[in-house]
């Protein structure tokens, strides 16, 4: 299995879009994320699943869990952060699937290397999810080439294709 682990806070952190919605609200930012990376999944099939791991404070004894679909958020207890995380999971599963991990801290870029797993920077991660964006931004602009110059193009395919 193909698996994209990423950096939560760290992502977010550096992608303006995320990150302006962070001041504003934590929650709204870390959905915005998400529904990002979800429609990035939808239309790129180079990871069969998605693995988000943010900071949490929380009372609980085990990880906080969601999941969208092949995306799957986790959130750190009090007594762990996400880095460790991380590496947990590195440790557990890099030798049965091919992981990448997406996050620009060097705790976690070195424990990736070291278990022999990929690494993409959180820039990189951006130019990924918002390859749909840059696509419809960099349309052709079409050119009026007028009556004249339509009609020489339609003599030279009828010629090209014998048709009179």
């Amino acid at each position: 299995m193909r698996c994209l682990i990423i950096d939560g806070y760290n992502a977010i952190s550096k992608i303006k879009e995320f990150d302006a919605k962070k001041d504003i609200n934590l929650e709204s930012s870390r959905l915005s994320f998400i529904k990002a990376l979800a429609d990035f999944r939808h239309r790129n099939s180079s990871f069969d699943k998605i693995i988000i791991v943010f900071d949490g404070k929380s009372e609980g004894l085990g990880l906080g869990r969601q999941t969208y679909g092949d995306i799957e958020v986790l959130f750190s207890n009090k007594d762990k952060d996400a880095d460790k995380v991380i590496v947990d999971i590195l440790k557990i599963s890099s030798g049965k699937n091919k992981i990448t991990v997406a996050s620009d801290d060097n705790f976690i870029k070195n424990h990736a290397r070291a278990f022999g797993c990929g690494i993409t920077s959180v820039r990189e991660l951006e130019d990924l999810i918002s390859l749909k964006k840059k696509a419809q931004r960099s349309k052709i602009i079409e050119k009026d080439i007028g009556n004249k110059d339509q009609d020489a193009i339609t003599n030279e395919l009828k010629k090209y294709w014998g048709v009179k």
